[in-house]
């Protein structure tokens, strides 16, 4: 069965995949980035991954409040349990943020890829559980999750700099 349903993605999906491989290995280097570069990946995820919700559920109170609920955890979570980025210097000279190496960032991505792909893969297989308050819910809480780690993350990036 893992076979059929591998073979039955359509090649785009798999394009997309070593889309978000390729950018998450490249955070997983040392490296310096501007500051509009730190809003990039959450200016990106977090409409996308409102979208996703909305074209998967619907704008119903359950996966719109799993969502949101969601990104609050990944804020609580960053500031007591995770703490990340933890390498991050502001070069005033360069007016760029030095931000160590992780792997978080390519783990969200594929946690996000992972999600909507079991979202589409359930949807061919069993349908009838895409639509259970249960499904709908993890679904969403995962994906404001990610979303969340990422403004978090792009957020304490953004408080090494010092005040002027």
């Amino acid at each position: 069965m893992a076979l059929g349903i591998l073979q039955n993605t359509p090649y785009w999906v798999w394009g997309i995949f070593l889309l978000l491989l390729v950018l998450g290995l490249s955070q997983t280097r040392a490296r310096k980035v501007s500051r509009v570069l730190v809003y990039v990946l959450p200016a990106i995820m977090i409409p996308l991954s409102l979208s996703a919700i909305l074209g998967m559920f619907g704008a119903g109170p359950l996966p719109l409040t799993a969502w949101a609920l969601g990104i609050v955890a990944a804020f609580v979570l960053n500031v007591f349990v995770f703490r990340a980025p933890s390498a991050v210097r502001y070069d005033r000279a360069q007016q760029k943020f030095e931000v160590g190496g992780s792997v978080v960032p390519l783990l969200l991505m594929m946690t996000i890829f992972l999600a909507r792909f079991v979202v589409g893969v359930t949807r061919a297989v069993n349908p009838s559980l895409t639509v259970t308050p249960a499904f709908i819910g993890i679904v969403s809480a995962v994906l404001g999750l990610c979303s969340g780690l990422f403004a978090a993350r792009a957020m304490k990036t953004l408080a090494a700099r010092p005040a002027a």
